[in-house]
């Protein structure tokens, strides 16, 4: 997988295309949630490929992208500057956006900030403000000493619904999040706790596609209505019996659902 010199960084990334060579196709451009990588999207890649380019990034100091030492800036602003660039670096004007989680806090910024670059969104789970008691499981000096695989586990039960994945996905994942630098985390989870869009939603032009879990105490249903409410042309999916982290627990119902968005704006 190729690396991308961005600004001060190197991004890590992945382009998949399965499409017909002779089909102009549209780009899908996937960007995970806290503390993940592009590895999390793998279920999606061949749901996706057949029909669009999909670029996957891994978000600065996530994965295998370069970690900014202790201390620097971490800010929405930078993720959505990483993220344009590397479309810039790989030749790419305009992508549909999917995202899980704070993934989608990158995807509506850049929507605001690039309107012309971002020609939908599909956010999964993704709340315009993180819920005070999503806050408080968020220990610092407990990731700082044990790491984020250690809050992954505690934090699990809400992150997911445990009874409709693979016990294997449960293991993998948590170690995957214990990859993320602690130092990363912890500036990452500030950036987000401190973020509120709910007053700049009517801001956003793209289509947006809401899709959530009906149960999320992450992205709670109150929150999901406004955004359909707020959002100019918004779409909101309910998916009953469902908690956080549908990307992951529905990848294929994700896609169709997004899918059948995406013809319907042709």
């Amino acid at each position: 997988m190729p690396h991308a010199r961005i600004g001060n960084t190197d991004i890590h990334y992945d382009v998949a295309d399965y499409t017909d060579p002779w089909r102009r196709a549209e780009t899908v451009f996937l960007h995970h949630g806290f503390g993940r990588n592009l590895e999390f999207w793998r279920a999606w890649v061949p749901l996706l490929a057949r029909d669009y380019r999909v670029v996957r990034i891994d978000a600065r100091g996530c994965g295998r992208s370069a970690v900014p030492p202790p201390g620097n800036p971490y800010t929405l602003d930078m993720l959505v500057a990483d993220a344009i660039d590397l479309m810039d670096h790989i030749g790419v004007a305009r992508v549909h956006w999917a995202a899980e989680a704070s993934g989608g806090h990158v995807g509506l910024a850049a929507a605001i900030a690039h309107p012309a670059r971002i020609a939908s969104l599909t956010l999964c789970n993704t709340p315009f403000q993180l819920p005070q008691s999503a806050n408080d499981l968020f220990i610092p000096e407990e990731v700082e000493k044990f790491g984020l695989g250690h809050w992954a586990h505690k934090t699990l039960a809400r992150r997911i619904d445990v009874d409709k994945v693979d016990p294997g996905w449960i293991e993998w994942s948590t170690g995957e999040f214990d990859k993320c630098p602690r130092h990363i985390a912890i500036a990452q989870h500030a950036m987000i706790a401190a973020g509120n869009l709910l007053p700049r939603l009517r801001e956003v032009r793209a289509p947006v596609l809401v899709l959530a879990g009906n149960n999320s105490q992450i992205a709670p249903r109150e929150q999901m209505l406004q955004m359909r409410e707020q959002i100019p042309q918004a779409k909101l999916v309910l998916f009953d019996g469902y908690g956080q982290g549908i990307a992951f627990s529905a990848p294929e119902r994700c896609v169709a659902e997004m899918k059948t968005f995406l013809m319907a704006l042709q």
